[in-house]
């Protein structure tokens, strides 16, 4: 009988055991290649119509998203009161950081609702959305808002009349503040918003992970190429483009169509370089082609880039506008953006990577923006 030892110096043996060995090593990198395979074939064959379907639908998700975390504290048909937006208000992304919001759902599919806001002296205004984002605007109303279906009549005569293609809305009033916050917010309590609330669901259809996550891979990288909003916000009448409408609500939800507040977007400096919190910027503000009558203003404001709400800082300093800034002894108004905030019109970036907003209310047809600019760091 051969030993043990001897069995193991038979080369016929060892080549059993090469063969064994690698039989082994390949059919784990087989099952590996199938497990791998499957992963990346699942992530491929996520149905082109269903990511499609999920962009349409992106708008409504998001309206969803902030009628039910509203909800948590008031009820339709009832204003919740902002104040001033600081660093800590996470209720919207890009917010207007120098306005007092008044924000109310509604139901309308029992009846319409009526609005009514007291007159002010500064810019104001009442933006009415439905479900997909579509909006209308009344600019200094002074007459009341009525909000209704197609099938519902106008309970006033005399009135501005809004017609929505979903039962449910929201209605979202600005008023600018400038030094007079209490004014302001006083002056809010006198909304009002009336008419019986319906109680009939708006329905979105139910996405897989895999489709959101594609269809959100789409909206973000599209939205970071957009330069200007004059195509992102509108209403049903005006033809916004599902990837466009979902990359406005990507970027700002409750923006509003470009002929009532024209918007740029400033992401990258002169050179193409991506905005970071520790350099230093300018951007010179026109003199003239900005706003096309007295009743509208201009205003700059920054986010931050990771969360897309304003960025903390010492001095809760997040916007300038047209009614506090200063020109420098040349009679040019430069802003100034940077770490600490210092300067003539000075806006602090905190060291965090950002980006800027520059809004115009009652633009000018096609404004020509100004640029950002990266300089020295440096302030006057």
């Amino acid at each position: 009988m051969k030993t043990m030892k001897t069995m193991k110096n038979n080369p016929i043996v060892k080549v059993y055991a090469r063969i064994k060995k690698y039989s082994v090593i390949m059919f784990t990198l087989v099952i590996i290649s199938i497990i791998f395979g499957n992963a990346v074939k699942a992530q491929d064959n996520v149905p082109a119509h269903r990511v499609q379907e999920y962009i349409h639908w992106y708008p409504a998700i998001k309206q969803i998203e902030m009628r039910d975390t509203w909800a948590e504290n008031h009820k339709p048909g009832e204003w919740q009161i902002t104040g001033m937006v600081t660093a800590k208000d996470k209720t919207v992304i890009t917010p207007q950081a120098d306005v007092n919001y008044a924000y109310s759902w509604f139901n309308i599919s029992e009846e319409p609702v009526v609005i009514n806001m007291p007159e002010y002296h500064l810019y104001y205004s009442v933006s009415i959305f439905d479900m997909n984002h579509f909006s209308q605007v009344v600019i200094a109303p002074k007459k009341a808002v009525v909000i209704r279906l197609p099938h519902q009549k106008s309970p006033i005569e005399d009135a501005h009349e809004i017609v929505l293609a979903t039962n449910q809305g929201l209605a979202f009033a600005r008023q600018v503040v400038v030094n007079n916050e209490a004014e302001v917010i006083e002056l809010s309590k006198n909304i009002t918003i009336d008419g019986k609330q319906g109680d009939k669901p708006f329905i979105v259809p139910e996405f897989t992970d895999e489709v959101k996550d594609a269809g959100d891979k789409i909206i973000q990288e599209y939205a970071m190429k957009v330069q200007n909003a004059r195509k992102l916000f509108g209403s049903t009448y005006d033809g916004v483009g599902d990837l466009d409408r979902a990359a406005g609500v990507f970027l700002g939800q409750l923006g509003t169509e470009a002929y009532v507040v024209d918007y740029a977007q400033y992401v990258k400096d002169q050179n193409g370089e991506i905005l970071n919190g520790q350099d230093s910027y300018e951007i010179v503000v026109p003199m003239t082609s900005l706003m096309k009558n007295d009743t509208g203003y201009w205003s700059l404001t920054l986010y931050n880039m990771e969360d897309r709400y304003l960025i903390e800082n010492p001095q809760n300093k997040y916007v300038v506008s047209s009614y506090n800034a200063v020109a420098d002894e040349d009679g040019i108004i430069r802003l100034r953006i940077n770490p600490t905030g210092e300067g003539v019109n000075g806006i602090p970036t905190n060291g965090n990577t950002f980006y800027g907003v520059f809004r115009v209310y009652e633009p000018e047809m096609g404004v020509e923006f100004p640029e950002i600019n990266k300089v020295e760091n440096k302030s006057k």
